[in-house]
């Protein structure tokens, strides 16, 4: 891993921070992001999964940087002791972060049944509605869904679904905007505790060199070696201000911002 960058606010501000503060400034409810030429911005969503409570050390980072995040979480395991509480919730949202979710209790609903599967993706969206969040982002538990799935998440009232994969580095270097499936967004592959800033890196700057679209960069956890998918607060650290770095053509927004949409009526199970 590289070494941590210093934190300068005054030297990593300016375009990219004009054009970040012009996103982030508005509505979760506004239009998407968009682009009639043939060259699309390059936007990064940073985003975290399962709702693990040593997420919250990404609040301070987040705001140091003018940043928000999509924190996809699991609502039924909320206040557990090992994920994020309602309280700490309140705090990233009331920062500008997205609350998402993840279905109550990270389930795999490819393998569900209908009903099932509406109990585990509808009832997370009524649960978070029901403690303030009007939630309009959904990821798939395990990256694992079909079309079946996608009517569910859909059916659910949600504007997009998420998977952990189908952007290669090959032929498919980014997600559209909008995209191409609005319930089967790609990402490139979730970054790994192995995995270095320069690889990280390497999934926006080969956006950029090929046309530009969404980039959605996926963490689980911030902590030094507690899990396969982690990333330490320096490396964290680093990215973000990398990120800063990258002036007026890569930005950094929500998923309910990139995605643009009201949020739908709420979906009982």
């Amino acid at each position: 891993m590289r070494s941590k960058i210093g934190m300068n606010r005054t030297s990593t501000l300016g375009l990219t921070g004009l054009v970040l503060a012009a996103l982030v400034s508005a509505s979760i409810v506004a239009s998407p992001v968009t682009s009639s030429a043939a060259t699309s911005p390059t936007v990064v969503t940073i985003q975290f999964d399962d709702g693990n409570a040593n997420q919250y050390l990404a609040r301070g980072i987040l705001s140091f940087y003018g940043m928000h995040a999509t924190f996809y979480v699991n609502s039924g395991v909320i206040e557990d002791g090992t994920h994020l509480t309602w309280s700490q919730l309140s705090d990233l949202a009331g920062d500008g972060n997205e609350i998402a979710s993840h279905t109550l209790f990270h389930t795999n609903i490819k393998k569900l049944k209908t009903a099932a599967a509406r109990q585990a993706v509808c009832g997370d969206r009524v649960n978070l509605f029901n403690h303030g969040f009007q939630t309009v982002s959904f990821a798939y538990p395990f990256g694992s869904f079909d079309a079946g799935s996608e009517a569910v998440v859909q059916a659910c009232g949600f504007n997009s679904g998420r998977g952990v994969s189908g952007v290669n580095g090959r032929r498919v270097f980014a997600e559209t905007i909008p995209p191409l499936d609005a319930y089967g967004t790609r990402t490139p592959p979730n970054p790994k505790q192995s995995t270095t800033l320069t690889t990280i890196e390497g999934y926006v700057t080969a956006a950029v060199a090929n046309g530009g679209g969404w980039v959605q960069l996926v963490f689980h956890n911030i902590c030094s070696a507690c899990d396969a998918y982690s990333i330490t607060e320096a490396d964290f650290t680093s990215l973000l201000a990398w990120l800063q770095s990258q002036g007026p053509g890569v930005t950094v927004a929500t998923t309910a911002q990139v995605v643009g949409g009201l949020p739908q009526p709420l979906v009982q199970p």
